[in-house]
């Protein structure tokens, strides 16, 4: 019964950690990226092999503009499926949202 229990601590303290990784509060890094100098690629990289709709600008800047790229991406970090980005490249994307998103 002891090992029971630890085995679900060890589990139980594994997902914690999991869970933590995400970056809870993106700020934006002072960068002034724009689509076709940064977030193009990391779409084309992250995003078109699920979402092929996404493969150009106004596809991209519909889904900023309705608030579903922010929250999926960088809020919630639910996107790209079975990956993750890393936190400068979140927080770029939170500065070229800031900035308006432009192209």
């Amino acid at each position: 019964m002891k090992n029971v229990h630890f085995a679900l601590a060890l589990i139980f303290a594994g997902t914690i950690g999991v869970a933590c990784k995400k970056n809870s509060k993106v700020e934006c890094n002072g960068t002034t990226p724009t689509y076709t100098s940064y977030v193009q690629q990391l779409v084309s990289n992250n995003c078109i092999g699920c979402h092929a709709e996404y493969n150009n600008y106004s596809a991209v800047k519909a889904i900023v503009d309705n608030g579903d790229f922010e929250r999926e991406v960088i809020t919630n970090q639910s996107m790209p499926q079975g990956g993750s980005l890393t936190d400068e490249q979140l927080s770029t994307l939170k500065c070229w949202i800031e900035n308006g998103a432009p192209n």
